[in-house]
């Protein structure tokens, strides 16, 4: 079950998300949205804080990867960042997305498919999107089914197990 939050109003919280590239000003609120999503999905699946690598980045981190060639997207709902992804296209021509995250309260509102549509249109030329996700997480699972990913690797030992998706263009 998600979780409430009491700390926003209703109603602000059901306008669509604007959604934007994020610039090196906003990489403190990407930080905050991402750390926020992933907490979540460390309790709720007993992962020991430090074993998740979206917990563990900092400032420097994200910096250094938008110094490179990664895009990283917020979504703001009354100017407020309550959704994050980030992606790069690889030396092969395929896109990897990475570190989807939504802030309590703002779930299955619709802020996840559009990060995902518009992460896809960073990189029209590319043939191949990539991710991978808790082989356990349900949800993302069934979003990213969805938007037309497919199951590509399976999980090697399951709880902290990843599985890869990719979708075709």
């Amino acid at each position: 079950m998600d979780p409430v939050d009491t700390e926003h109003d209703t109603s602000a919280s059901r306008t669509a998300p604007e959604i934007v590239r994020a610039a090196r000003d906003d990489l403190a609120e990407v930080l905050r949205v991402q750390h926020a999503g992933f907490l979540r999905v460390a309790r709720m699946f007993d992962i020991p804080l430090d074993r998740l690598p979206a917990l563990t980045e900092d400032l420097g981190d994200l910096q250094a990867l938008m110094d490179g060639d990664s895009a990283f997207l917020l979504a703001r709902v009354d100017g407020r960042a309550v959704g994050t992804v980030r992606a790069e296209l690889r030396d092969d021509g395929t896109v990897e997305v990475g570190r989807l995250a939504i802030e309590d309260g703002y779930e299955r509102r619709g802020i996840a498919t559009a990060l995902m549509l518009s992460i896809e249109d960073v990189w029209p030329q590319a043939r191949r999107m990539e991710l991978f996700t808790g082989a356990m997480a349900t949800v993302p699972l069934a979003l990213y089914a969805k938007l037309g990913y497919r199951l590509f690797q399976q999980p090697g030992e399951l709880r902290e197990a990843l599985v890869w998706l990719a979708k075709q263009r």
